[in-house]
C-alpha cells in the first residue's frame, strides 16, 4: 500500500507534468513570442526535459528568444558545450551577458575558456559581467586577466576587477581604489560603488569613510555612514552620535539610524532617535521604526497601530509585515479591515501576515472569489488556519483551472486532510 506521502508526490508529479506537457506544445509554434514565452513557463516549472528544444533555439535570429532559451538552460544547470555557447560570444551585448551565466554549468575547462573570452570582450558590460562570475568558476587563467583589469580604462570594470581580485584572494594596491574615491570628478554611483569595495575588503579603510562622511556632498557623505554599519560599534558609535543629534540633512540621519543600530545595547540610542518618528520623511520615519524594533522598545505597537488607521499606502506597505511581531487586537482587526478594500497589494501583504498568524475570519474567506493572486494567499491563510474543510479544498483542486490554486489545494490536503488525498488522484 502506498504511503500518504507517496501518493501525494504522484499527484503533485501528474499536475506538474500535465502542465509541462501543454506549454511544451507552444515550442512548435511558428511565433518567437510564443515559443520564448513557453521556456520562460517551462523554467519557472522547473522543468528538464526540453533541453534539445533549447539548444536549437541558441542560433535563432530573434536575440529575446534566444536569451530566453539560455535563461532556461542556465535556470536548470544544464552543462553545455563550448561549440554550443561559443557562437552565442559573437552575438550583441544582451545575448553575450545572459550567456555568461551558463559558464559555471560546464566543464571546468571549457568554464574557464570562456570566461578568459569574455573577460577580453570590447563591451564593458560584459567584462564586468565576466567579472562577477568568476567567483562562481575560479579558474587560475580567468584570476590573471581579471587582475590586469585593475588597470582597465573603464573605471566601473576596473572597480569590479579590485573586487572580484579580492574575493578570489589576490592582492591590490588600494591606491589604485582610493584614486577613484577621492575623484570628485566622477559620478556619484562610481565613487559609491568603490567606496563599497574599499570599505568591505580592505583593511584600515574606516579613517578615509568617516572622512568622507562629513563631505558637503549629501550623497556621498549619506554612504559613507551608511557604510559605518560595518565596522564595530565601538568604532563609530561616538561619530554617528553626532549625526543623529545634529538632525541635518535627513539623507545622513537615516543613513546613521540604519548603521547606528549594530549599537542596539546603548542605552541612550531609542531617546535619541523616538524624535524622528514624527518626521515628515517616509523613509526615515520606517528607519526609525525598524530600530524601534530591533531595540524591543515598547512604543513600537503603538506606532505601527496609528500608521495602519492612517491614509499613507506606502506606510502601511512598510509596516503590514511588522505586525506579526507585535499582533495587537488592534493591528490584526486593521490587516482584516484592509482586505475588504480593493487595493491587491495591501491585501496580498495582509493575507501573508494573516498566514503567519493563524487568523481565522469570514473576511478571509470571502477572498476565494478575487483576483487570482488574491486567492492564492487567501487559501494559503485558510490552510494555515485550518479554516477550510476538506470537501472545499477537493473542490478547489478539481475545478480550479490555475495550476498554483491546485498546488495550493493539494498542499492543504497533505497537510489537514491526508486520508483523503487518494480522492484526487
Amino acid at each position: 500500500m502506498k504511503s500518504t506521502k507517496q501518493i501525494f508526490l504522484n499527484i503533485k508529479e501528474k499536475l506538474l507534468q500535465d502542465r509541462i506537457k501543454n506549454i511544451s506544445l507552444d515550442l512548435n509554434s511558428t511565433n518567437a513570442i510564443t515559443v520564448a514565452v513557453a521556456f520562460n513557463e517551462l523554467r519557472r516549472l522547473k522543468d528538464r526535459w526540453h533541453t534539445q528544444d533549447a539548444i536549437k533555439v541558441l542560433s535563432h535570429p530573434e536575440e529575446f528568444l534566444v536569451i530566453s532559451a539560455i535563461k532556461y538552460l542556465a535556470a536548470i544547470s544544464y552543462p553545455l558545450e563550448s561549440k554550443d555557447v561559443e557562437p552565442l560570444l559573437k552575438r550583441g551585448e544582451r545575448i553575450k551577458k545572459e550567456a555568461i551565466n551558463l559558464f559555471p554549468h560546464m566543464a571546468m575547462q571549457d568554464g574557464c575558456k570562456m570566461l578568459s573570452l569574455t573577460l577580453e570582450d570590447s563591451s564593458p558590460n560584459v567584462r564586468i559581467k565576466s567579472l562577477k562570475t568568476l567567483e562562481k568558476i575560479g579558474c587560475k587563467e580567468a584570476i590573471k586577466k581579471a587582475k590586469k583589469l585593475t588597470e582597465d580604462p573603464d573605471v566601473l570594470v576596473k572597480i569590479e576587477a579590485i573586487r572580484s581580485c579580492a574575493v578570489n584572494g589576490e592582492e591590490v594596491d588600494p591606491k589604485i581604489i582610493v584614486d577613484v574615491i577621492e575623484d570628485t570628478k566622477l559620478p556619484f554611483n562610481v565613487r559609491s560603488s568603490a567606496m563599497k569595495v574599499f570599505a568591505t575588503y580592505f583593511q584600515g579603510s574606516l579613517p578615509l569613510i568617516k572622512k568622507l562622511s562629513k563631505s558637503t556632498y549629501s550623497k556621498i557623505s549619506s554612504t559613507a555612514i551608511l557604510l559605518m554599519g560595518r565596522f564595530s560599534c565601538d568604532e563609530v558609535w561616538e561619530s554617528l552620535k553626532e549625526i543623529i543629534n545634529d538632525s541635518a540633512p535627513v539623507e545622513n540621519v537615516e543613513a546613521a539610524i540604519k548603521s547606528v543600530s549594530i549599537c542596539k545595547d546603548k542605552k541612550e540610542l531609542e531617546e535619541m532617535i523616538l524624535k524622528y518618528i514624527d518626521y515628515p520623511s517616509k523613509s526615515l520615519k520606517i528607519t526609525t521604526l525598524k530600530t524601534l524594533i530591533n531595540l524591543e522598545s515598547q512604543r513600537v505597537e503603538g506606532i505601527i497601530e496609528e500608521i495602519l488607521e492612517g491614509n499613507d499606502k506606502n506606510l502601511k506597505i512598510s509596516v503590514i509585515p511588522f505586525v506579526e511581531r507585535f499582533p495587537s487586537k488592534a493591528n490584526v482587526e486593521s490587516l482584516l479591515e484592509i482586505i475588504e478594500g480593493e487595493d491587491e497589494e495591501l491585501t496580498e501583504k495582509s493575507l501573508k501576515v494573516l498566514a503567519k498568524l493563524k487568523i481565522k475570519d469570514e473576511r478571509i474567506k470571502n477572498l476565494l472569489d478575487g483576483p487570482k493572486r488574491i486567492k492564492i494567499q487567501a487559501l494559503k491563510s485558510l490552510i494555515a488556519s485550518k479554516d477550510i474543510d476538506s470537501d472545499e479544498l477537493i473542490d478547489i483542486f478539481k475545478n480550479s483551472d490555475s495550476i498554483e490554486m491546485k498546488m495550493e489545494a493539494l498542499n492543504g490536503m497533505a497537510k489537514l486532510f491526508p486520508q483523503r488525498l487518494e480522492e484526487l488522484s
